[in-house]
């Protein structure tokens, strides 16, 4: 008897089909573990989980969807090995890593390294203020410039205009910025 049948017989209340059907998955349920999620202290608390899975599919499946029966299990039994590898545990500051037991604690930067990634994002914040104060056009110019990294003929034929309009505009946009930082500071 195929899966597809068993699952109708199953569907249907046949507690036989049912056990059938677990006793005919339980191979595609190890290899899904050890393809998703290989942590063979908790194989067999796994299994039961893809056997549940199994019985919730058989349960759950929609036969109108055009999607086969053993193809709707493969992809359950798939995402929910995965996300058991999402679960995070926790980890202890002092805990040894590495082959030089080095703690997890001297990874974490020193106060001089907070502080001037502090000051690093107040001048990114203080920028982008200045920017902001530029034209449209002139602002659009040299975000396509600097982060697109288009170029300027690039840029030119974007927006439909000369390559020396282009030049210009991130030139002039460029000297008021430096302008403004000047005053800025």
């Amino acid at each position: 008897m195929d899966i597809q049948q068993l699952y109708k017989d199953a569907h249907g209340g046949n507690k036989e089909s049912e056990i059938l059907i677990l006793e005919r998955l339980k191979p595609l349920i190890i290899s899904s573990i050890r393809k998703y999620y290989n942590n063979l202290n908790d194989y067999d608390d796994l299994i039961q989980e893809g056997r549940e899975m199994v019985l919730i599919c058989i349960r759950d499946y929609n036969p109108h969807i055009n999607v086969p029966f053993l193809g709707y299990i493969k992809s359950r039994l798939k995402y929910l090995y995965l996300n058991k590898n999402k679960v995070k545990k926790e980890l202890s500051l002092n805990e040894s890593y590495g082959e030089d037991g080095e703690e997890y604690l001297d990874l974490i930067q020193s106060k001089e390294d907070l502080l001037e990634d502090i000051l690093v994002k107040e001048e990114y914040k203080e920028l982008h203020k200045l920017i902001q104060g530029l034209g449209k056009r002139e602002r659009e110019v040299l975000y396509d410039f600097f982060f697109c990294q288009l170029t300027i003929p690039q840029i030119s034929k974007k927006y439909n205009v000369t390559y020396r309009t282009v030049l210009n505009q991130k030139t002039t946009a460029l000297k008021k910025l430096r302008e403004r930082m000047k005053n800025h500071v």
